[in-house]
């Protein structure tokens, strides 16, 4: 817990001179700082923004750009173990120089298609920009040998002199982080005379720069010298090297090649081929239109398919991944050459490369630029590479760990559908069955499980959805992988009793409170006042208690941390506008967090139930003996939840007490009324929130009022955060959200 910053005018008749914050609190993905105003319009830096921020949180899910700010605060970065990109970059370069030092094959950080498969590709822009489209990851010339070059950037059809400076030395570059044995010109001008070599670096020294250049063995030369459009063949040498072509300079001339790649300047490796042009007269020449890989990842036209997923989504095409016959791989330098190819016992894997075989969900990624291949976590070389990686990257940047978006984005249904095929090498099972997603799930919590284990002081985080962890619709793999969870969108203003993910099924957070880990409850507008009744001042601070109220319901402390957000998810502590605030050029972690509430002293949770109130009951969705989505487990009061669907049919809990202030005479189901008020007793308060059970209802906002009279007199504390006078009983509207103190 930390101090509050902000100006005493806003604790209102609240008179401490220290305030606190009696709940963690967290900031997710600050960044895009600006200068802006505070609540009482007083004028605030971008770096009064990030103090603040640092200031007032706990946890900050996500980094800053400076080291130091990071280190002053408990900041996790970014991290996505269940991807690696064909189109390198640093975390793929530096885990594979680690691998090449260590004797390790990098390949097997990957999972491979044992057979050729074809899958649905149900967003064809994704990876359109990348070697999975046939496109180099960089295509360049120069000027001379030591030029730093010029990058060709520009999407094709170019009309590039690209050997106009043949005779100084000049030449194209084309990179590709694997090996390929081929390339399709176009031209715009073809050669009139003349023929050309391609090279590849055979040696390297120990920063990776380029020590020695060889010819590779052309096969077949389809373009005849560059005098057609077609495709140059060779073959694979074992002694080609990645490498880097520039000396880390920046220099335009004497440092080598880089083309404005800062990988490249820097270090980055990657397979290179050098074309040069020879010829006496250099008016002969041709001119570059377009060169493009090999079509390793073909899509395919089928008659009578399927048209759409089972999820009903269009189906845009048809995407052919080749398989791999590992045992045909005699030398084991993950190439087939052509006798090892005829000879290979699984006529249905037709890959050369084993990196063609990678197990790649096309167009499921993010966008033109992504280039997924999943990863083996079941290796545990790759889990100890990506351990060193994240080690030496948290130290640099002053961090305190990371968190894996994404965790339902693995090998299930939802990122594969299978037309034909699918076997994964490494696992034995059909990619988007559920075998293949349940085995995958288990290895991707245990390979979080083992990052935690190893780096013990170390918080890995995890975005999970809003489902009970423990439940039918639940991620229940990820249960013991990470020890900080981001529940996205968790909290409404109109959080209902049960449902989907209502109040009587928050107490998976209880359990991992019991087990040490930590969770952030994000709180949002949608279904609240702000969304149904208009984004007012009046109607944010209502939103804001009723959010605030329900996490106290449920707060662990040193285990429970309080983010309010908008109903919206792109993140950010830029400001606020009139679309998403009452007061815009607010900076938006200062205008949504409830500064004045979250500095009410309620003390400790009481850990016990008032004389004659009755604990609420805790639900889960169950599967046994049959599906089930109110099945009570327990109440609020019990330390272990019990039920045949749950691991070795017992859960334990940190329990939170929370009982019935009032409930309905009716029921919707069985021990869940219609509508209710739900307490729970701190040391030096209670917390009320109203609710009814599904939650999310516009109408139940202006139900009447329900008196609750009290044992003892208490002090209300309105949205403000002022302290009232004694009163013997209060009023509570619908989806309201009370502080009393004693």
């Amino acid at each position: 817990m930390k101090p509050y910053l902000f100006a005493l005018l806003a604790l209102g008749s609240l008179s401490l001179l220290s305030p606190t914050i009696w709940a963690g609190t967290a900031v997710v993905l600050p960044g895009l700082h600006e200068q802006g105003v505070d609540l009482q319009d007083a004028p605030l830096s971008a770096d009064e923004v990030i103090e603040w921020e640092i200031n007032n949180a706990d946890i900050v899910f996500g980094a800053y750009p400076n080291k130091a700010d990071n280190e002053r605060v408990q900041a996790i970065g970014y991290m996505y173990n269940q991807k690696l990109e064909l189109n390198a970059g640093w975390v793929e370069n530096d885990i594979r120089n680690e691998a090449d030092l260590n004797g390790i094959d990098y390949e097997d950080y990957f999972l491979h298609f044992a057979e050729d498969t074809i899958i649905a590709e149900v967003d064809s822009s994704h990876g359109e920009n990348t070697l999975l489209n046939r496109k180099p990851m960089i295509v360049g010339y120069t000027a001379s040998a030591d030029h730093a070059g010029f990058w060709l950037y520009q999407q094709p059809p170019w009309d590039a002199d690209v050997f106009g400076q043949a005779n100084n030395g000049g030449a194209l570059y084309v990179y590709h982080s694997e090996k390929f044995d081929r390339l399709t010109f176009k031209f715009s001008q073809f050669a009139q005379g003349g023929s050309f070599t391609i090279e590849y670096p055979s040696a390297i020294d120990s920063f990776g720069q380029v020590t020695e250049w060889k010819s590779f063995a052309i096969k077949k030369d389809k373009t005849e010298n560059m005098t057609k459009n077609q495709t140059v063949n060779w073959s694979v040498p074992s002694d080609w090297v990645r490498a880097t072509t520039h000396d880390g300079s920046g220099q335009t001339y004497g440092g080598g090649q880089y083309f404005g790649s800062t990988f490249l300047r820097d270090g980055g490796r990657l397979y290179v081929a050098k074309i040069t042009w020879h010829d006496e007269s250099i008016e002969n020449r041709p001119r570059l239109k377009e060169v493009k890989l090999k079509n390793s990842f073909q899509t395919v036209k089928l008659t009578n398919a399927p048209t759409a997923t089972p999820e009903g989504q269009t189906i845009q095409r048809w995407r052919k991944i080749r398989g791999f016959d590992k045992s045909a791989d005699l030398n084991q330098d993950n190439y087939l050459s052509w006798n090892e190819y005829k000879n290979r016992s699984n006529k249905n894997a037709t890959a050369r490369f084993r990196w063609e075989s990678r197990v790649i969900p096309f167009g499921r990624m993010w966008n033109q630029t992504s280039s997924w291949a999943l990863t083996n976590l079941g290796n545990p070389d790759f889990a100890n590479a990506m351990h060193h990686y994240y080690q030496a990257e948290w130290a640099k940047q002053g961090l305190n760990g990371a968190y894996n978006d994404d965790t339902n984005k693995l090998l299930g249904a939802n990122q594969f559908y299978v037309y034909s095929g699918g076997t994964v090498d490494e696992l034995g099972l059909v990619a988007g069955s559920q075998a293949a997603d349940d085995a995958y799930k288990a290895q991707f919590s245990a390979f979080l499980n083992k990052l935690a284990t190893l780096d013990a002081d170390a918080l890995i985080g995890l975005n999970i959805g809003t489902a009970n962890l423990f439940g039918r619709n639940g991620q229940n793999h990820l249960v013991e992988a990470g020890s900080l969870y981001l529940r996205e969108h968790y909290l409404f203003p109109s959080t209902g009793f049960s449902g989907y993910a209502g109040l009587t099924k928050f107490w998976d957070n209880s359990a991992l409170a019991k087990a040490g880990q930590k969770v952030i409850y994000q709180a949002t507008t949608r279904h609240g006042r702000v969304q149904y009744f208009g984004n007012t001042e009046d109607n944010w601070k209502q939103d804001q208690y009723s959010a605030l109220a329900a996490f106290y319901l449920n707060h662990h402390p040193e285990h429970s941390y309080f983010n309010q957000w908008n109903n919206g998810y792109l993140y950010g502590s830029n400001n606020t506008t009139g679309d998403n605030f009452w007061k815009a050029g607010v900076p938006k972690n200062i205008a949504y967090q409830p500064s004045a509430l979250l500095a009410v002293d309620l003390g400790e949770p009481a850990n016990q139930i008032p004389e004659d109130a009755e604990a609420i009951p805790l639900m889960m969705s169950t599967s046994t003996p049959y599906p089930a989505d109110y099945t009570v487990i327990g109440d609020s009061s019990m330390n272990e939840v019990v039920h045949a669907d749950l691991p070795d049919g017992i859960t334990y809990v940190s329990p939170t007490f929370t009982y019935f202030a009032y409930r309905s005479e009716n029921n919707v189901v069985a021990q869940g009324p219609a509508e209710m008020v739900l307490a729970r007793e701190f040391s030096k308060g209670r917390v009320l929130y109203r609710t009814d059970f599904f939650g999310k209802s516009a109408d139940y906002f202006t139900a009447p009022k329900i008196t609750i009279t009290l044992d003892e007199p208490m002090r209300p504390v309105d949205k403000d955060g002022n302290i009232g006078d004694y009163v013997s009983q209060i009023e509570i509207g619908g989806y309201e959200g009370l502080f009393l103190l004693y």
